[in-house]
């Protein structure tokens, strides 16, 4: 008999959440710290520390996976989470890029 594959969402909802804790502590410095270098600075700071958290868990996914802990539509929905999150904290820390202080 087949075992069945654990079913779980938070290898989707962890990207997502990475990426939410990412915006909301660049809007909090920007309200904060508004046209200032600093601002800017946790921005950048920010974005390499969610990055790197991204890259973690998308090792994770691929290990899980890899395991056969994940089924494929998990593990395809997870790294579909993993490129969007990547891709809207790259667009948020834009700003911070175009309008230097």
């Amino acid at each position: 008999m087949k075992s069945r594959k654990q079913l779980s969402w938070w290898p989707i909802v962890a990207a997502f959440v990475i990426w939410f804790v990412h915006f909301m502590v660049i809007w909090a410095a920007v309200e904060i710290w508004p046209h200032q270098k600093l601002a800017n600075a946790v921005a950048w700071g920010a974005t390499v520390i969610a990055l790197l958290a991204v890259g973690a868990h998308w090792v994770r996914v691929k290990a899980r996976h890899a395991a056969g802990a994940l089924s494929d539509w998990n593990y395809q929905f997870a790294l579909g989470a993993v490129a969007i999150a990547t891709v809207a904290m790259l667009f948020s820390v834009v700003p911070s890029l175009v309008f230097l202080p």
